[in-house]
């Protein structure tokens, strides 16, 4: 369980230019994430700057399962920067 309480942060590409739309523990951040629809996390990437050993980062399809992952525990979702909807 360490991985969900581990800080994390999420970015997406707009413009060419990476904004953070989120930021928390990687639970809530998860949760959060779980409120757009599958199409809006194309260009996201999740990322977790302080951890020393693999996963450091998801994205695409790697994102997607995680967001599927059952073992994640309930979390307050952390609250999103508004994506652009594509």
């Amino acid at each position: 369980m360490p991985l969900w309480n581990e800080n994390a942060v999420a970015v997406e590409r707009r413009s060419g230019e990476s904004v953070i739309i989120g930021e928390g523990t990687l639970a809530a951040l998860v949760a959060g994430l779980q409120t757009l629809r599958v199409s809006a996390l194309n260009g996201v990437r999740v990322f977790m700057p302080d951890r020393h050993v693999p996963p450091f980062t998801f994205e695409g399809q790697g994102l997607v399962e995680l967001l599927k992952d059952a073992r994640r525990p309930d979390a307050h979702p952390t609250k999103l920067l508004a994506p652009v909807v594509m």
